[in-house]
């Protein structure tokens, strides 16, 4: 390689990661304005131009998570989970010992199980627990890899008893898993955000699952009440309409 030619690639490789960080930037402004879509591009362009940036890959990640929930093609929503996950993958390898890479990678995975069958679930689930707790392990404070360990709980205790016994065929023995668990990690999210619409919701939910109307009615009429934090807050709040309709009932 001639002498020119290799400062000129050394002067266009920080460049490149200005632009990437530049684009990043506007990807964050879009989500403080909650422009998923414009966001999304802006992330995509970011990792078009630096494939190998960690907050690229993770931001891309998140960013098609979210997506995946909006639209309403399944086909649509587990091709955006497939690429989402591959991403979470890719950050996982830049920055193994940095949470959020791990932390997407469990919600990549956990929604890609919704698009498989009951025993490829089942399967997945197990990346789902170990993803999430490698984030909290990396940061105690990542309220969203409780909320991700708080459904996994309410999920594997909800298995049917086929499932339940290819879970025991698969790891030797069922996974540890209770409401009561899913609950604690769910009102420890919650805790940790207070704002966060979701954690509400899914804590409401699980709250059904055990029966617990009154409790179930609170944390859904209190995320009902909360001001708009991020872009799938409509969804959760559409989840949270329907399941006071089954809650209401109870309390009477």
């Amino acid at each position: 390689m001639s002498r020119s030619l290799w400062l000129a690639l050394l002067l266009l490789g920080p460049v490149g990661g200005a632009r990437a960080q530049s684009d990043l930037a506007a990807g964050d402004a879009a989500l403080a304005r909650f422009d998923l879509p414009s966001a999304l591009t802006a992330y995509r362009t970011a990792h078009t131009k630096s494939p190998d940036d960690y907050e690229a890959n993770w931001k891309l990640a998140r960013a098609l998570c979210d997506r995946s929930i909006h639209l309403k093609d399944p086909n649509a929503q587990k091709r955006c989970c497939v690429e989402a996950e591959e991403l979470a993958r890719a950050a996982v390898k830049l920055k193994p010992d940095d949470s959020k890479g791990h932390l997407y990678l469990a919600v990549a995975v956990g929604k890609l199980a919704l698009y498989e069958g009951g025993k490829r679930k089942v399967e997945l689930a197990s990346e789902v627990k170990k993803e999430a707790e490698r984030a909290i392990k990396l940061n105690d404070k990542e309220d969203l890899a409780y909320h991700v360990l708080g459904v996994w709980n309410r999920e594997m205790a909800e298995l049917n008893w086929v499932l339940r016994k290819f879970a025991e065929l698969l790891y030797g023995k069922f996974p540890t898993a209770s409401l009561d668990d899913a609950i604690h990690d769910l009102e420890r999210a919650s805790q940790l955000a207070p704002a966060t619409v979701p954690h509400r919701v899914e804590l409401g939910i699980t709250y059904i699952s055990a029966r617990r109307w009154r409790d179930a009615n609170d944390a859904m009429e209190k995320a009902l009440a909360m001001p708009r934090s991020w872009v799938t807050d409509d969804y959760y709040w559409d989840q949270a309409r329907l399941a006071l309709k089954r809650v209401k009932p109870h309390l009477n």
